[in-house]
């Protein structure tokens, strides 16, 4: 592989990380997979320099064969020795294993990312710095209201009501946003966003707001009781008063 295109791939791929825990997963998995390319006439004297020539072409482009988009990609290699002249093409036809970085997100997906535009309507974001997200404004929740003076964010920001603006996406901002639709066009990849989900919003106050949670419910620990140890519970008993002798011994 090009070592310059493999570089880029990383760099955007943020390496061969599978998918990450709810919240942070970056929808890049990594599979052992055959795919099928044609190799034009010229390169069947170098078959190996023509297929990852193909596959460079194919880096950050969505295929059907590999369910996603490539990122990166290494160990390749032609299978088998036998190909076949396409008809009517000339092209040649050959199968290459490989091990593929693919982004592939699905809807109900958590993906990180930042925000390069923002309007009264909606909010813009660039996943792994590549790949456009756009959530509408009937898919922000209701706390979030458009504040168009902000001086430091082009096109304003938004804001919470509900801490008086501490919770604030604007640009630059990374956010975590869930997947609500994918959509592919001439091999581009488009994802449309929600922030109506719970875990969603700016990523420092998403942050800090689940490590409160978990240092609440760490704390809110039950209160031993005999029964929890395994120990009996003493009964309240009634304690019979003695009968007095009437002048007997």
């Amino acid at each position: 592989m090009d070592s310059a295109a493999a570089e880029a791939g990383r760099k955007k791929s943020g390496g061969s990380r599978k998918q990450g825990g709810q919240g942070e997963r970056n929808a890049v998995i990594t599979k052992d997979v055959i795919i099928k390319l044609g190799l034009h006439p010229s390169t069947v004297g170098d078959a190996t320099w023509g297929t990852r020539d193909l596959l460079n072409g194919m880096l950050m482009r969505h295929n059907d064969q590999l369910g996603g988009v490539l990122m990166s990609y290494n160990n390749d290699k032609i299978v088998g020795s036998d190909a076949r002249i396409l008809a009517m093409a000339g092209y040649v036809d050959v199968h290459v294993s490989l091990t593929a970085h693919v982004f592939c997100p699905t809807v109900g997906t958590k993906l990180l990312g930042k925000v390069n535009k923002v309007g009264v309507d909606f909010i813009g974001l660039l996943v792994h710095e590549v790949f456009n997200a756009s959530i509408a404004a009937d898919q922000i929740r209701e706390e979030f209201i458009h504040n168009p003076a902000d001086p430091t964010s082009l096109g304003g920001c938004w804001e919470s009501a509900v801490d008086g603006g501490k919770h604030r996406i604007g640009l630059g901002a990374k956010v975590f946003f869930c997947v609500k639709s994918v959509s592919e066009y001439d091999d581009v990849l488009h994802l449309i966003g929600s922030l109506a989900e719970e875990g969603t919003g700016e990523e420092g106050h998403v942050r800090e707001h689940n490590t409160h949670a978990s240092t609440g419910a760490g704390s809110r620990k039950k209160k031993s009781t005999p029964s929890s140890l395994g120990m009996e519970t003493p009964r309240a008993t009634k304690s019979k008063s003695s009968k007095k002798d009437r002048g007997g011994l």
